[in-house]
């Protein structure tokens, strides 16, 4: 089920779907014009081939005007896609958080914070925000990896015998700031 906050977020189009259509317009264009040529001895064979093949030709012929314009509105998007970021999957008791991946590295929506610790709010009272920016496609307000493991460290400090969601979240952020940095390098 997606948060609310999923629903608001506009991202821009992926590589690896910009790379795979490309990819087949490319097939497209050496198989197509030999499947529509195929076989055809006379202009009637010819005219059924092309009216069968017609939406693929037109799709052929739309995709780097579509893509052009994807470039242009995706520009001043921010958010490339929302991944799960998990802490120790393997261990006894794993953590995680949808992350949105962006061109800076990653960022965390507030609300998912306050979905996943119900009293989260009161505990990053002193963590600044990034203020919403619906230019950049994320209208909430969301959280950097270095602010919030600079929280976590001090929080897991002063309570570390604490094993509830607060600090399943602070040792969580940890492996935040680890995943931005090996983003951004």
């Amino acid at each position: 089920m997606s948060a609310e906050w999923e629903q608001r977020i506009r991202c821009r189009m992926p590589a690896s779907r910009i790379r795979r259509a490309w990819m087949v317009w490319a097939i497209w264009g050496m198989l197509g014009t030999s499947l529509t040529m195929e076989g055809t001895v006379d202009m009637t064979a010819l005219s059924v081939s092309a009216l069968l093949t017609a939406p693929f030709w037109a799709a052929f012929i739309l995709w780097p005007f579509f893509r052009l314009w994807r470039r242009l509105r995706d520009r001043a998007l921010w958010a490339e896609e929302i991944e799960p970021l998990i802490h120790d999957a393997e261990g006894d008791d794993p953590f995680g958080l949808p992350v949105i991946r962006g061109r800076g590295g990653l960022l965390l929506a507030a609300e998912a914070v306050s979905d996943a610790v119900p009293d989260a709010s009161a505990l990053l009272t002193e963590v600044p925000r990034r203020t919403p920016d619906e230019e950049g496609g994320l209208p909430f307000e969301t959280y950097e990896p270095e602010s919030l493991a600079r929280w976590g460290a001090a929080y897991l400090e002063k309570c570390s015998d604490d094993n509830g969601d607060a600090a399943r979240f602070a040792r969580w952020t940890n492996t935040f700031r680890h995943a931005d940095l090996a983003i951004r390098t």
